[in-house]
């Protein structure tokens, strides 16, 4: 039975003997085929000729072999070098060999060739590192994109600030038909401008997975009408009807992001109304019954021009129409449905498509949303500081007010001058955050519009100073409202952390001014 053992293990590993000093006194032909050589050039030489780099290895190695010598057993796994000079890698044994008397009289060696193992576990290791390598370049980059969309966006809605600002003064001016027509054109510039800044932000935050979903109560009949007063003039301007219709067993209030959902209606409402001439619009909520993931089925539907189906697919791709003379036509960035699909997947749903040319188009897209029975929906709009805005009256003329508009540009500031011209208030102006603190110190302000980004003193650290010198004098606190271009939500929340009541992103419009002013006067009504 020994004799048989030894046998199995010889044909099935590669077996080499040495004496105590390392010299090669035999090894079988699974030894011979892996290292290359013929058994009459190995015998007698020293194990150490199997080694590639010894001289750099050379105390390690007689450490080892004196360990085995004090009959040590080794094992591991070991580079070794071929008479080819090819490096192979083997998983071996090195076993002392004690006589009947105790003594070691040689070591033997079992092996298993793992060089083929061996690659392929350093090449997983290289492509491994190569991912992590690619994917923190992607992910830098897709940062540096956002960062300089960002910066963009902030040195566009600049100027832009000043000429919607202008322009909706302008309107409020006596007009002939032909000036009023002008400004007409004007606005509808300014708004599609402020949708393409809006949609490139948008679209970079989605791709930099930096959207989250906001989880609160609201009721979906209040989203619907509210779509309806929006996009309804527009429709019927076109000479379209928009219909709504929600499934008798659809339930009144959901737990979901309120905003997304409106945005992801929106687009696809709006791009039903912009390629449609003629027949209607709808939008159909109900429960989902199909196999795609969420509890909510939306479905938009047009008569428009429709969609080939070659391009269902590359619909939903950045910056994609149809076609190019789709463009030409309607024009649009073509970001929308991207960005809508990104949400739609964020909402853990899905969003596809039917279309025929000529004939229409229908978007269906699913959602998850549990229901609720809770019937208060908020207090309060969270990224606009702490006012419901929409609801106050212009009372702006009811009392006197002190307020002071720090920003270091002249345009911005004359214009916050001209919207506020015609009212009762008395109105200062500083062009830094240095000279808004000693302002402040030198007389009390009902309400401070700051700029943010300015030079030597930003306008968050001014805040931070008027808070603290506030505190110190027990004085009343102003309202400070954050004016700036930067629109993100964590812009919003830099705002409210460095001690502003709000956040008013730039370009501000008149009736957004007057409506933060306003707040002043009446509490915010709670949303039902």
């Amino acid at each position: 039975m020994n004799e048989s053992v030894y046998d199995a293990l010889l044909n099935s590993n590669a077996v080499v003997e040495f004496d105590v000093q390392g010299q090669i006194l035999w090894a079988n032909q699974n030894f011979l085929n892996i290292m290359g050589y013929e058994l009459s050039e190995i015998v007698g030489q020293h194990h150490s000729i199997f080694l590639p780099e010894f001289h750099q290895h050379e105390f390690e190695y007689q450490e080892m072999w004196s360990q085995l010598a004090s009959g040590h057993t080794q094992v591991g796994e070991y580079k070794r070098l071929t008479k080819n000079k090819e490096i192979v890698w083997i998983q071996g044994s090195y076993t002392p060999v004690r006589s009947a008397h105790g003594d070691i009289v040689k070591i033997v060696k079992m092996a298993l060739d793992i060089t083929e193992k061996k690659r392929l576990a350093e090449n997983l290791e290289k492509k491994n590192k190569e991912l992590v390598s690619t994917a923190a370049k992607a992910k830098a980059a897709t940062y540096a994109k956002s960062v300089f969309l960002a910066n963009m966006s902030h040195e566009i809605r600049t100027p832009l600030n000043s000429i919607i600002g202008i322009t909706d003064t302008l309107a409020e001016t006596p007009l002939d038909d032909q000036q009023a027509s002008f400004v007409e054109i004007l606005q509808r510039a300014n708004n599609q401008l402020m949708t393409i800044i809006n949609d490139i932000l948008d679209l970079s935050r989605v791709e930099a997975g930096e959207i989250d979903l906001k989880l609160l109560p609201f009721e979906l009949q209040k989203l619907l009408d509210e779509l309806v007063a929006v996009l309804g003039f527009r429709a019927k301007e076109k000479g379209l009807t928009l219909k709504i219709q929600v499934d008798p067993d659809v339930d009144a209030f959901f737990i979901g992001d309120a905003d997304r959902l409106r945005q992801v209606l929106m687009n696809l409402l709006n791009n039903a109304i912009k390629f449609t001439h003629k027949g209607e619009i709808s939008l159909r909520v109900a429960k989902n019954r199909t196999s795609r993931p969420g509890n909510m089925l939306f479905c938009v539907a047009d008569t428009g021009i429709g969609i080939h189906r070659a391009q269902f697919k590359q619909i939903f791709q950045p910056f994609t129409q149809a076609d190019s003379t789709t463009t030409r036509r309607y024009g649009g960035t073509g970001l929308g449905l991207s960005i809508t699909k990104n949400i739609v997947q964020l909402m853990n749903g899905q969003i596809w498509l039917e279309s025929e040319p000529d004939i229409g188009s229908v978007f269906y897209f699913t959602a998850s949303m549990p229901t609720t029975t809770e019937r208060k929906t908020a207090a309060h709009n969270p990224l606009q500081g702490q006012y419901q805005l929409s609801d106050i009256k212009h009372n702006i003329a009811h009392s006197r007010l002190r307020i002071l508009v720090v920003d270091d540009v002249d345009d911005n500031r004359n214009l916050f001058g001209i919207y506020l011209q015609n009212t009762i208030h008395h109105i200062c102006y500083a062009e830094s955050g240095v000279e808004a603190l000693r302002l402040v110190r030198q007389e009390h302000f009902d309400i401070i519009f700051m700029d943010v980004q300015m030079p030597s003193m930003d306008g968050y650290e001014a805040t931070r100073c008027i808070r603290a010198f506030e505190q110190e004098q027990g004085r009343q606190p102003s309202r400070i409202f954050a004016c700036t271009a930067n629109a993100f939500p964590e812009d919003v929340e830099k705002s409210l952390q460095a001690g502003c009541d709000m956040h008013l992103s730039k370009p501000i419009r008149k009736d957004t001014l007057i409506k933060a002013i306003n707040s002043l006067f009446a509490p915010a009504e709670a949303i039902y």
